[in-house]
């Protein structure tokens, strides 16, 4: 019966792990990184091309990115249960090897030696990074507000 409670509990977490996700991803990967795409053109002499479309297009994407990247968190969770910085960075780099590997073999990407390819690669890295910490942080709030929610009866005794 105990099995079957920890089962239920996982299952219940999956939603809101996808939901965490996708939140965090719409701001930090979205948000986020269309600011950094812009002040990179700006410190790079080339106009930013700021647009309403294209802004929508970076949080639509953040936002599929982050709700799929909370699947692995949960997972990540359950193996690493003390470090948020661990798990965080694990999830984060996951999701940064596969966007990568995806944008390469559909070639979205072609990377040169350019120097501001490069930078731009290092902070596209940071962002999941932070993103996964982010969601991780974000998911272990309303997980620990559904515990208490729930109570320490459903919680300790199965019944």
């Amino acid at each position: 019966m105990i099995d079957r409670m920890r089962k239920m509990r996982y299952y219940r977490q999956v939603p809101l792990a996808l939901l965490t996700g996708a939140v965090t991803g719409a701001f930090v990967l979205g948000i986020a990184g269309r600011m950094a795409t812009a002040v990179i053109a700006l410190i790079t002499g080339h106009a930013p091309n700021l647009s309403l479309s294209g802004g929508l297009e970076a949080v639509v994407v953040g936002t599929l990115v982050g709700a799929v990247g909370g699947i692995p968190l949960l997972a990540v969770r359950s193996v690493h249960s003390r470090s948020k910085l661990v798990r965080g960075t694990t999830v984060g780099g996951m999701l940064f090897i596969c966007s990568g590997l995806g944008a390469s073999i559909f070639g979205k990407i072609t990377l040169g030696v350019s120097s501001v390819q490069l930078v731009m690669l290092g902070i596209v890295a940071i962002m999941f990074i932070v993103y996964g910490i982010c969601a991780d942080t974000l998911l272990t709030r309303f997980a620990c507000a559904a515990v208490e929610r729930d109570g320490p009866d459903k919680r300790e005794n199965p019944g």
